[in-house]
């Protein structure tokens, strides 16, 4: 580029070769910013401004990664950032996220999660996973919550994210001034997020994964709006807890919870929330529910309340396509002559469906279900990123066998639902190792 090439150029033209080049030599720089036409000095002041603000980034990243580099320096590779999430809630569980990074990591934007726009957070989150050496994930829930409290809670969450590597860590590096006492050399630091890269990622993870969690949770819990405020307490949130009492998901030992928990449930409630919860099919569970209804003026609005919504939950329980579907699965595999070993398996960022065993045959089952008027086959929603994390669930169950040299494959079972009927197909080896 020269001043005769610029002069001949149009603002449309020079904008457009802007994004073109890869790179700005001081040169072209000096005689963009001196040319005649104001519209070709702005361009040239938002160039350096971005520049400015890349190489800004770039120093922040290379700060975030002083921690990693003291044990990368030692021969320490595989070096944990762990955080959790969710410590202030009423409601849902304490997540924490332990992620391992490699050497030569660039992520941009990265930094502690709650400094991100949700989007931004999901962007990146995805990234982490594609990027990480290594995702592990640890969740206590809110019974346990209220057994341990929520100090105990969050870092036996942080063991468990450690646990579900898949992989020894040679260093941890933890957010705060608590250790969770892990098997493995630790690190607390205080403002974690703020000063390790691979904690901040730790902090984006567990926040993508509790904010998905808890707003799965708003289908089974809809008066309380926990897509919205993911079980922090709002105002909605605690007008909805004020007017509906609390449901499984709330923490009873948090003082706004315990205000409005009722002290003593009778004998009826139990009975029947037991044979609501307890029922096997649709028509067993109207049956409790007319039970029920025949003895509400026994029952006080709370306990109504209560049972109405278990009666909700288990009738969302016998109507939606996936739990039907995972239900059916089962019953198939094993009438083929598997033994179901492990159900919803989750570890390292991933999720196995079922997990089975024919005499020597060791099998990964991913199912998929579809209604009979649904476009395509169950099995083509199955994606790369599903795949990984399918894979990478494996490795951490295969790694805590006793076996090492098991064989084993991926299937899928792909599941139709028609009009009370149900088609399966069974396609072994659809994940080729």
């Amino acid at each position: 580029m020269d001043s005769g090439q610029l002069r001949k150029m149009n603002i449309a033209q020079v904008r457009t070769w802007l994004g073109q080049v890869g790179a700005l030599d001081r040169q072209a720089l000096s005689l963009l910013e001196q040319d005649s036409r104001a519209g070709v000095r702005a361009l040239a002041g938002k160039w350096r401004r971005q520049e400015q603000g890349l190489k800004a980034e770039k120093e922040r990243q290379q700060h975030l990664l002083v921690l990693e580099r003291r044990w990368w320096g030692k021969k320490v590779e595989w070096v944990a950032g762990v955080d959790e999430v969710g410590r202030g809630c009423l409601a849902g569980p304490v997540v924490a996220a332990a992620v391992v990074l490699p050497v030569d990591i660039v992520l941009d934007g990265l930094d502690d999660s709650k400094k991100l726009k949700p989007e931004k957070r999901e962007a990146l989150s995805e990234a982490i996973g594609r990027m990480a050496l290594a995702i592990g994930i640890g969740q206590v829930e809110a019974e346990e919550i209220d057994r341990l409290n929520i100090l105990q809670a969050a870092l036996k969450a942080m063991r468990l994210a450690l646990e579900s590597l898949g992989g020894r860590p040679g260093h941890v590096l933890i957010d705060g001034n608590q250790k969770p006492g892990s098997p493995f050399p630790e690190t607390a630091v205080v403002d974690g997020d703020a000063r390790s890269l691979s904690i901040a990622a730790a902090s984006v993870v567990a926040k993508v994964y509790r904010d998905r969690l808890m707003s799965a949770m708003d289908v089974t819990w809809p008066t309380y709006g926990f897509a919205r405020h993911k079980g922090y307490g709002s105002p909605e949130h605690l007008a909805a807890l004020e007017e509906n009492g609390p449901c499984p998901l709330h923490r009873r030992s948090f003082g706004p919870v315990a205000a409005r928990c009722q002290a003593s449930p009778s004998e009826n409630f139990l009975v029947f929330r037991e044979g609501l919860e307890e029922s096997r099919s649709m028509a067993e569970l109207e049956r409790m529910a007319a039970l029920v209804k025949e003895a509400q003026k026994i029952l006080s609005d709370y306990e109504l309340e209560r049972l109405r919504s278990v009666y909700k939950s288990r009738r969302r329980f016998f109507t939606d396509t996936g739990t039907k579907g995972e239900y059916a699965a089962a019953r198939y595999i094993e009438q083929a002559g598997y033994r179901v070993l492990e159900r919803n398996y989750k570890a390292a960022g991933g999720e196995i469906d079922l997990i089975v065993r024919r005499n020597a045959e060791l099998v990964f089952i991913e199912v998929k279900t579809s209604r009979h008027d649904a476009t395509g086959h169950p099995e083509e929603r199955i994606g790369k990123d599903k795949e990984e994390r399918l894979r990478r669930a494996a490795s951490h169950y295969l790694a805590r066998q006793s076996d090492l040299s098991v064989e084993y494959r991926f299937d899928v079972l792909a599941l139709t639902l028609g009009d009370g009927q149900i088609e399966v197909r069974h396609l072994e080896n659809a994940l080729t190792r």
